[in-house]
């Protein structure tokens, strides 16, 4: 009997025992970001992860997916002061600035709304840029508690209003204006129904999507009247909504 080939033993790799490497959806997106999002591959994200591109699956369906998420995460870090800068940006502003980049990434790119309703824009997604909101609101004395319940409602308002504005733009993308389309249900309905409705006829067709920011307006300075402040008139944030909006319910263009 001959002794075993130390040539050939040694050329045979030794099979992996146990399970695969995990990876989190955070370190996917991460190891994306890092790579570049205008040619990543998730073969490339496989590779500086050490694992296979059958384990990105668990986690992304596509590279598509992966990027709208890295992406949502880009945009979301940009909008938040650095470190040693929040002091000097009144908290409201800070709140905007993230309610703004939420709303211009859900917009941008609607598929991430669904994404999120079906859960796949979970804690991995949110923890960290969450951490850095706490922090900056604590620099202007709002605990935790209060810090969670602003972000929440902020993200509740701003995703919703994203929401509506995509499903605006893509009926008049698909040639069905929202206008039109409103107009062609009163025409079809009698002269009698929805008597309410019709009185508001301008405001309910004439849906602008920026509206929302009265909202937002509102809803920090419900925030600052709770915590027994007032908002400064000259904050950028009431100066934007004065130029872009209404504060009084009426279309634009509409005057008494």
């Amino acid at each position: 009997m001959s002794a075993p080939d130390p040539v050939a033993s040694s050329a045979a790799p030794a099979p992996r025992v146990g399970r695969p490497p995990r990876v989190s959806a955070e370190a996917i997106v991460e190891a994306a970001v890092e790579l570049g999002l205008d040619r990543v591959t998730l073969k490339q994200v496989a590779d500086r992860l050490g694992v296979a591109v059958a384990t990105l699956y668990r986690h992304v369906r596509s590279r598509d997916e992966l990027v709208r998420m890295a992406a949502f995460r880009l945009v979301l870090q940009r909008r938040m002061p650095q470190p040693g800068v929040a002091g000097e940006v009144h908290w409201a502003q800070i709140a905007a600035g993230f309610a703004a980049g939420l709303f211009e990434t859900f917009v941008a790119e609607p598929q991430l709304i669904s994404e999120m309703a079906r859960g796949r824009l979970g804690p991995d997604s949110e923890v960290d840029f969450l951490e850095q909101f706490l922090a900056a609101m604590a620099v202007h004395g709002i605990d935790g508690a209060e810090a969670v319940r602003l972000h929440n409602a902020l993200a509740m308002l701003t995703i919703g209003a994203a929401a509506g504005a995509a499903s605006i733009a893509a009926a008049r993308a698909a040639g069905a204006p929202h206008e039109q389309a409103m107009r062609e249900v009163f025409e079809q309905r009698d002269a009698d129904e929805l008597p309410h409705l019709r009185a508001a006829l301008e405001h309910t067709i004439n849906i602008d999507p920026g509206q929302w920011l009265t909202a937002l307006r509102d809803l920090l300075v419900g925030f600052a009247a709770a915590r027994g402040e007032t908002l400064p008139d000259d904050l950028p944030l009431l100066v934007a909504i004065t130029k872009n909006g209404r504060d009084d319910g009426r279309p634009r263009g509409e005057t008494q």
